[in-house]
C-alpha cells in the first residue's frame, strides 16, 4: 500500500502544479483581455474623415537623387577639390612663369 500512497501523493502534487500553472495563464489572459478592452474604447464612428486628417499633414520637400547622379556630383566635387588644391600649391608658379 505504500506504493499506492506514494503514487497518490505524486498525483496530487502534479495536479496542484498543473492547477497553479493554469491559474497563472488564466490571469495573464484576463490582463490581455483588459488591455484589448481599453484599446477598443475608441469610438470608430466618431473619427474625422481621412481627407481632413491628411489635409493638415506637413510634407517636407524631398529631393530624390538617383545613384548615377550622385556619382556624377561626387566626381565633379572631387575634381573641383583637386583643381583648387593644385592651384593653391602650384598656381603661383604657373602664373609667374607665364608672365613675360
Amino acid at each position: 500500500m505504500s506504493k499506492d500512497n506514494q503514487l497518490n501523493d505524486q498525483a496530487t502534487q502534479l495536479r496542484q502544479m498543473v492547477q497553479e500553472v493554469s491559474e497563472t495563464e488564466n490571469s495573464a489572459d484576463e490582463l490581455e483581455r483588459d488591455d484589448k478592452d481599453l484599446e477598443m474604447d475608441t469610438d470608430i464612428l466618431n473619427l474625422p474623415p481621412r481627407k481632413e486628417v491628411h489635409r493638415h499633414k506637413k510634407q517636407s520637400t524631398r529631393l530624390k537623387i538617383g545613384h548615377p547622379l550622385q556619382r556624377l556630383l561626387f566626381i565633379i566635387l572631387l575634381l573641383v577639390l583637386i583643381i583648387a588644391g593644385a592651384y593653391f600649391f602650384i598656381g603661383e608658379e604657373l602664373l609667374s612663369g607665364t608672365s613675360f
